[in-house]
């Protein structure tokens, strides 16, 4: 019982060690509709915790033609334990505290917020939880559903 329970732990130790070097680098999402424009969100995350996301909004679906409107976001993420999420894939908690949050210029509220999420690189695509809003993970409640809808690609 003891060895399984050792053979369990190292290998959820290599997951995470591996989620965290795939992790790092640059990730670009789909292009979504949201409120009533298209987004599509640019991710760096570093191999000392740092992260700075650009959600960049469109007027058309395929993302080309920019509003003008963008929200840069940045700050820290630290990996947790490795966990199975609602569909039964591996996922790994992430915890996000936003350092900034800027739009126009502008300071935004979110800035100071703590996220709770869950996270897994699955064929490629970097997944977060299904989370119903913003919310929703920043009052510690993190999501246990992968949103497949929604991912980015390395680039």
């Amino acid at each position: 019982m003891a060895i399984s329970v050792a053979a369990l732990l190292a290998a959820t130790q290599v997951q995470a060690a591996q989620l965290d070097k795939q992790l790092t680098g640059k990730w670009q999402s789909l292009c979504k509709k949201a409120s009533g424009s298209y987004l599509q969100i640019t991710s760096f995350f570093s191999t000392d915790g740092y992260y700075s996301a650009k959600s960049v909004f469109y007027s058309d679906a395929a993302c080309r033609a920019s509003t003008g409107m963008e929200i840069v976001s940045n700050g820290k993420y630290r990996l947790g334990r490795s966990l199975t999420a609602v569909g039964g894939e591996s996922a790994q908690e992430i915890d996000i505290d936003v350092h900034e949050l800027i739009g126009g210029g502008l300071q935004l509220p979110g800035s100071g917020q703590k996220i709770a999420q869950v996270i897994a690189i699955i064929d490629g695509k970097l997944v977060f939880g299904d989370a119903p809003g913003l919310q929703a993970v920043t009052s510690g409640e993190r999501p246990q559903k992968l949103n497949h809808k929604f991912y980015s690609r390395k680039q």
